[in-house]
């Protein structure tokens, strides 16, 4: 029963246990449901496709998941009441085509850092590819995953999104790494963050966005917000270890870096184009 949607609207009155009122999402009733726990958002999204329960611009939103899901196989760790946990469901065959399938990792990583910044007093930065962070530490993982493949194009992308609201105890292995937007809040802080208005604003930016995805300013409003751009930072690539200087996002959102450890054949500039893959800060 703890995967039961709970219909967001005006007469059940369930919502996110942050105030009485969402009035944010009232409106949005016919293509959104809260879940209290569930195992993923983005699983639940795989689940309801397969039914044909699922339309476009839906949008699912957890208190708490259980099995979190991150890129490359890792988890999210996603705490109950403390979080905010959704995923965007995008079938529009426009919004699918091929040619901007790219960047559709960047308009999420741009509309989540844009919500976040209207809703708070902060303004996080873009780890490439989808990673946000702030003072030093990550505060939201996005996974982009397709399903569906039918020919050049899936029948669908879900676009998931974890953001650390106010969590202050992590696992002993992302203590170092993970942070919240309210990074300085404990249990007596006074200090709030109304995760259902966070949550209409991640809706309406990232709907927006996965609309405008061919747009130029999308890659303007993603390299302002790069937190590598112009830094030494270090990757593996076949197993070989390389160091350099992260100089630009393309248009296709991959990283240009400018080598500094090693002799690419066949390349003057050592300037090699990153389109997977995790990429490291040596110096924050």
């Amino acid at each position: 029963m703890q995967n039961q949607p709970l219909a967001v609207d005006a007469i059940t009155g369930h919502r996110l246990p942050d105030r009485p009122d969402m009035a944010d999402l009232v409106a949005l009733a016919q293509k959104v449901r809260v879940y209290p726990v569930i195992d993923s958002t983005n699983e639940e999204a795989r689940r309801l496709l397969s039914a044909g329960e699922a339309e476009d611009g839906m949008l699912l939103v957890a208190n708490h998941q259980t099995a979190g899901k991150g890129r490359q196989g890792h988890s999210f760790y996603s705490p109950a009441d403390t979080g905010l946990y959704l995923t965007l469901i995008r079938t529009d065959p426009e919004v699918l085509d091929p040619a901007w399938l790219s960047r559709l990792t960047l308009a999420a990583a741009v509309a989540a850092s844009e919500a976040i910044e209207q809703c708070t007093a902060t303004r996080p930065l873009i780890k490439w590819v989808n990673d946000l962070y702030l003072g030093g530490k990550k505060v939201t993982g996005i996974l982009t995953e397709s399903v569906g493949w039918a020919g050049d194009r899936p029948e669908a992308v879900l676009i998931g999104i974890g953001i650390n609201c106010s969590t202050v105890h992590f696992p002993e292995d992302l203590l170092e790494t993970a942070g919240s937007l309210l990074a300085g809040s404990d249990e007596n802080s006074e200090e709030t963050l109304d995760r259902n208005r966070l949550a209409a604003c991640v809706w309406e930016r990232l709907s927006d966005r996965t609309e405008h995805l061919m747009e130029e300013e999308l890659l303007e409003a993603y390299r302002a917000r790069s937190l590598l751009t112009g830094k030494r930072v270090r990757f593996v690539r076949n197993g070989l270890s390389y160091t350099g200087i992260a100089k630009d996002i393309d248009e296709h959102g991959r990283l240009l870096v400018e080598l500094t450890s090693a002799i690419i054949p066949k390349s003057e500039d050592q300037l090699l184009a990153l389109d997977s893959g995790e990429v490291h800060l040596t110096d924050w």
